[in-house]
Protein backbone atom coordinates (compact mmCIF):
# COMPACT_ATOMS: atom_id res chain seq x y z
CA UNK A 1 0.00 0.00 0.00
CA UNK A 2 1.24 3.54 -0.43
CA UNK A 3 0.17 6.54 0.71
CA UNK A 4 -3.36 8.35 -0.27
CA UNK A 5 -2.15 10.72 -3.66
CA UNK A 6 -3.85 11.50 -6.65
CA UNK A 7 -3.44 8.93 -9.49
CA UNK A 8 -2.61 10.24 -13.26
CA UNK A 9 -2.06 8.01 -16.21
CA UNK A 10 0.55 8.19 -18.96
CA UNK A 11 -1.85 9.59 -20.92
CA UNK A 12 -1.97 11.90 -18.69
CA UNK A 13 -5.91 11.93 -17.36
CA UNK A 14 -6.29 11.95 -14.36
CA UNK A 15 -8.19 8.95 -12.21
CA UNK A 16 -11.55 9.96 -10.64
CA UNK A 17 -13.90 7.37 -8.56
CA UNK A 18 -16.96 6.71 -11.15
CA UNK A 19 -18.51 6.89 -7.51
CA UNK A 20 -18.13 9.89 -5.73
CA UNK A 21 -16.04 12.29 -7.91
CA UNK A 22 -12.50 11.86 -5.11
CA UNK A 23 -9.66 11.73 -6.92
CA UNK A 24 -7.22 10.68 -3.87
CA UNK A 25 -6.26 6.69 -3.79
CA UNK A 26 -4.24 4.56 -2.12
CA UNK A 27 -2.42 2.10 -4.44
CA UNK A 28 -2.23 -1.81 -4.12
CA UNK A 29 -1.47 -4.91 -6.01
CA UNK A 30 -3.63 -8.13 -5.30
CA UNK A 31 -3.21 -11.64 -7.29
CA UNK A 32 -5.88 -12.56 -9.75
CA UNK A 33 -6.91 -15.39 -8.09
CA UNK A 34 -8.59 -18.56 -10.81
CA UNK A 35 -10.15 -21.98 -9.91
CA UNK A 36 -7.49 -23.74 -12.47
CA UNK A 37 -4.17 -22.25 -10.25
CA UNK A 38 -5.41 -22.59 -7.41
CA UNK A 39 -6.50 -26.40 -7.86
CA UNK A 40 -3.21 -27.42 -8.27
CA UNK A 41 -1.87 -24.86 -5.47
CA UNK A 42 -0.23 -22.57 -8.16
CA UNK A 43 -1.73 -19.09 -7.12
CA UNK A 44 1.61 -17.89 -7.30
CA UNK A 45 1.74 -17.64 -10.96
CA UNK A 46 -1.48 -15.57 -11.31
CA UNK A 47 -1.11 -12.48 -12.78
CA UNK A 48 -1.28 -9.55 -10.75
CA UNK A 49 -3.55 -6.55 -10.76
CA UNK A 50 -3.25 -3.01 -9.51
CA UNK A 51 -5.99 -1.30 -7.42
CA UNK A 52 -6.73 2.19 -6.45
CA UNK A 53 -9.06 2.60 -3.38
CA UNK A 54 -10.71 5.74 -3.01
CA UNK A 55 -9.86 7.25 -0.22
CA UNK A 56 -13.49 8.75 0.44
CA UNK A 57 -16.10 6.03 -0.65
CA UNK A 58 -13.86 2.85 -0.76
CA UNK A 59 -14.68 1.94 -4.40
CA UNK A 60 -11.94 -0.49 -5.65
CA UNK A 61 -10.80 0.85 -8.94
CA UNK A 62 -8.95 -2.67 -10.95
CA UNK A 63 -6.44 -2.44 -13.37
CA UNK A 64 -4.93 -5.57 -14.95
CA UNK A 65 -1.45 -5.36 -15.44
Amino acid sequence: MTEPAPVTFPNGRKLICDTCDNDVFESHRWKLQTTGMTLFNLDWANRDATCFVCTSCRRIHWFHT
